[in-house]
């Protein structure tokens, strides 16, 4: 199965340094397990949106918050390494 990350995130917050620290998280600890992390800007604001596999697994919107150290990786353990 592959697993596809994509991180949306809102251009006018300046939430681009989040959306690459958590890339780079992601990588450092699932390196070859991930086939692809994708960084898409998006106008949205307040957005701060993970998906995996095309499936919303985390949502500033919805959570009220930027992720917390952690949290995603997480969230992609339980599905990762199934």
């Amino acid at each position: 199965m592959e697993n596809k990350i994509k991180i949306e995130y809102c251009v006018p917050c300046q939430f681009e340094k989040q959306a690459k620290q958590l890339s780079e998280e992601l990588q450092a600890q699932y390196g070859p397990k991930i086939d692809s992390i994708d960084l898409e800007p998006t106008r949205l604001i307040g957005s701060f949106e993970v998906f995996h596999n095309g499936e919303l697994i985390f949502s500033k919107k919805k959570s009220g918050h930027l992720p917390h150290p952690g949290e995603v990786e997480q969230i992609l353990f339980t599905r990762i390494m199934k």
